[in-house]
């Protein structure tokens, strides 16, 4: 007579594919919100760049022209435009309109970057304001 102790063993394998399979769900969770998160950090960064390099090529055009003209702002859109940015939302500044010989000319570009990945948007708490300002001199003798 033998006398069977604890619960009855089941087949080899089948309680451990499930437990896998529960792990494999939530570590690949995990790991595609880590992947998109990073991607659009990326993303974020590579817009932040983006919104100064177009700063500085308007503040270059500017001390070229003297101020703002229809080719400084043409000039920020073009760049915002090649780095994938609806440039209608960015708010161009130049400061000041017009500027003598030797003065500084300041060119301040805003524009609210919104996250790709609803997750990362509500972790975020919404569109990240970039901010970006580059000064030059005028180089237009008046």
């Amino acid at each position: 007579m033998k006398i069977r102790l604890g619960a009855p063993r089941a087949l080899p394998g089948h309680d451990q594919r499930g437990a896998a399979m529960v792990e494999f769900v939530l570590t690949a969770g995990l790991l595609f919100l880590l992947l998109f998160g990073i991607l659009d950090l990326g993303l974020a960064l590579n817009a932040r760049l983006v919104v100064a390099a177009a700063a500085r090529e308007g503040a270059r055009r500017a001390a070229i022209e003297g101020g703002e003209t229809a080719a400084v702002l043409d000039r920020v859109r073009s760049q915002l435009a090649l780095g994938r940015i609806d440039a209608d939302r960015a708010a161009i500044t130049v400061s000041p309109r017009r500027a003598s010989f030797g003065g500084s000319i300041s060119v301040t570009v805003d524009y609210a970057y919104s996250f790709t990945s609803p997750m990362i948007q509500s972790l975020a708490g919404g569109p990240v304001h970039l901010h970006a300002e580059a000064v030059s001199r005028s180089e237009r003798v008046q």
